[in-house]
This record gives C-alpha cells, structure tokens and sequence, in this order.
C-alpha cells in the first residue's frame, strides 16, 4: 500500500472507522447530516450516495481492466479512490436509511448486497469487478484461438484445392 494512505495510527478522528479491503486500510468519515434536513433532502442523499456507489464499481471495473487487461504499470492503476468512494457512499446509505424511517419516510436496502456488512459488500464489488475483467480476458483468449484456427482451417481448405 503506498505512504499516501498509511492508516498506521490507532487513532482515528471522530466520526471515523478503519477498514481492511483486499490488504489495504481505508479511514471512513461519515458526516452526519444537519438536524434541519428535511425528508426530501435525505432521500435524494440516500438516491445519489446509491449512484456513487454503482459509479465506484464501474471505476472499479474500469481498475481492473486496466491491470489486466491493458497491462498499465501498477503505480498508474488506482483501486484506492473508487473502493474509498465506494466506501463512503455505502456507510452513507447505512446511517440514511434508518433516519429517513425515523423522519416518517420509507427507506430499506435494495439487494442482497447493500444488506450486507460493509466491508463484506465492498469487497464483494471489488471481487466481482475483477472476476467480471478476468471472464472478458478469457472470452478475448477464446475468440482470438477460435479465429486462428479457422484461418488455419482456411488455409489449408484453399491448400487442398489448389495443389
């Protein structure tokens, strides 16, 4: 993990927690929203907070495409900004949905994932961008093979007929 993000401390600031995703510690700051937040307002937080989280897989997914696919050097792929958004958002829709119920809103988790501890949800997107990447270099492998053989196939056809 590099220094940048280096959560040795056993202290973390208010309002913070620590988390190991994939060898690597991420510091969570969850923010309370203000007392005077209306019922609406919170529930267009909880809507966007979901959209970050669908838009962090996406640059996870795009992460991982990178490594592997694209063979970038490691030091230019960058997993820590979309799993720390990722992050963020997700500990943001567990402290929403309670207090839109509270406020007399209606607010549940959608899917099986987001009912799921956090860390375990995170890590789980995390898995799946890579094994999702890691299928599509497979599917790549496959047809390149495939389209080989069949010039081979082509080649020796034509072979065949002329000679």
């Amino acid at each position: 993990m590099s220094d940048e993000h280096d959560y040795e401390s056993s202290i973390t600031p208010a309002g913070s927690f620590k988390l190991n995703i994939k060898g690597d510690d991420y510091l969570v700051r969850v923010m309370k929203p203000a007392s005077a937040a209306s019922l609406n307002e919170l529930q267009l937080s909880l809507k966007r907070n979901r959209e970050m989280l669908k838009e962090s897989y996406e640059a996870m997914h795009e992460t991982c495409r990178d490594d592997i696919l694209k063979r970038v050097e490691k030091k230019h792929v960058d997993y820590f900004s979309p799993t720390q958004n990722a992050l963020v958002a997700r500990a943001n829709i567990d402290m929403l949905i309670p207090l839109i119920n509270v406020k007399g809103g209606v607010a549940a988790y959608k899917g099986k994932l987001e009912g799921l501890p956090l860390e375990k949800h995170i890590e789980k997107l995390r898995n799946k961008a890579e094994s999702n990447v890691r299928e599509e270099e497979t599917k790549s492998r496959i047809g390149g093979f495939f389209l080989i053989m069949l010039v081979l196939a082509l080649a020796t056809a034509i072979l065949l007929v002329f000679f």
